[in-house]
């Protein structure tokens, strides 16, 4: 059983630090690429290509540790789903006011881009480029 309060990240850390392993050998036998350990033991799965390689990931990199790979995985999917049901915005709306904020950045660059000649990154809307049939 896994100690409380240990994410997957910590843990495949902690006991791989105990047995002096290096990432870079881990990825060379698990032929994993170091980024993705590197992710794994920071628990930033949204490096990831997606939900099912990260449980291939950690049950190899489990098993290559000698630790149970499906009480691993188990612990990730928990992990993801605790990640889930919690809210990403903090209280004080900052993250909805930068989320504007960059929308507003994006559509001026749009706007001077296709002042100075350039292609609108946005699509012009049909009832410009409608024929006169």
């Amino acid at each position: 059983m896994t100690p409380a309060g240990m994410t997957v990240g910590r843990l495949l850390q902690k006991t791989r630090e105990e047995k002096k392993i290096s990432l870079e050998s881990i990825a060379r036998e698990t032929r994993i690429k170091l980024d993705f350990l590197q992710a794994i033991e920071e628990d930033s799965f949204q490096v990831m290509p997606g939900e099912a390689y990260a449980r291939g990931f950690i049950r190899s990199y489990s098993k290559f540790l000698h630790l149970n790979a499906e009480e691993m995985v188990d612990l990730f999917n928990h992990q993801v789903e605790s990640q889930k049901t919690q809210p990403t915005d903090p209280p004080n709306g900052s993250h909805s006011f930068n989320k504007s904020l960059d929308q507003v950045k994006n559509h001026l660059f749009d706007f001077l881009t296709t002042l100075a000649g350039g292609t609108a990154a946005y699509p012009l809307g049909k009832t410009i480029l409608r024929s006169k049939d």
